[in-house]
């Protein structure tokens, strides 16, 4: 609770000076993606191949996962003619699938939900980057096994279509995964829907052409 009272207090701050500075709106998006896993784990985690001791686990162990976030409060704030400057925070749905078999050992899978927050930067009116922290409470499927998630991920996304206030953009996630007792590598596909409320108002004003 502590974390995310920091989170939203250090969001509110920077809303403040938003708007007494710049042009400020908000553009809450949803977005979801799906993709690959590659996990490394500890010995206890990765056990070895049953039946010959000489033959070790493969480094990586692969799953598939999806997931979604939806952004609720993202702030963003104009900078030049197209560039911006948004940050935000909302809650996020994990779900990673079980490993390819490796001899009998097949790695668990697990779901989670959490929290994350974002930080991000619009180079054009159609492309961004973000960089994004995701904080999940997970469990395996099926058990009642907790543990913690923490994700950190990069995010370039490109608008295809922009009707009205709306974004559509397709996004490319980069991402690593932090456990107590593994890390693993995700990189996906994702689609993202984003309503920008500086275009909205602009165009109920008549500013848009």
């Amino acid at each position: 609770m502590k974390r995310i009272r920091i989170v939203l207090i250090t969001i509110m701050l920077l809303v403040c000076c938003g708007t007494a500075f710049a042009d400020f709106g908000m553009r809450p998006y949803a977005s979801a993606w799906f993709g690959a896993s590659l996990c490394h784990g500890t010995a206890e985690y990765m056990q070895k191949y049953p039946g010959d001791d000489s033959t070790g686990t493969p480094f990586f162990r692969t799953s598939y996962d999806f997931g979604f976030d939806v952004q609720l409060l993202e702030a963003v704030i104009s900078v030049g003619k197209e560039g911006a400057v948004t940050f935000g925070a909302g809650g996020s749905y994990l779900n990673v699938s079980q490993s390819l078999a490796y001899g009998r050992s097949i790695l668990k899978p697990y779901s989670g939900l959490g929290f994350c927050a974002d930080l991000g930067c619009r180079f054009s009116s159609r492309f961004d980057v973000n960089l994004k922290y995701r904080y999940l409470y997970c469990s395996y499927t099926g058990t009642f096994a907790s543990f913690i998630v923490q994700d950190l991920e990069i995010v370039p996304s490109y608008a295809v279509v922009s009707p009205w206030a709306l974004d559509i953009c397709v996004s490319l996630p980069l991402t690593v995964s932090f456990k107590a007792d593994a890390i693993s590598f995700r990189a996906g596909i994702g689609v993202q829907i984003a309503i920008d409320s500086r275009r909205a108002y602009k165009d109920e004003e008549g500013g848009i052409e």
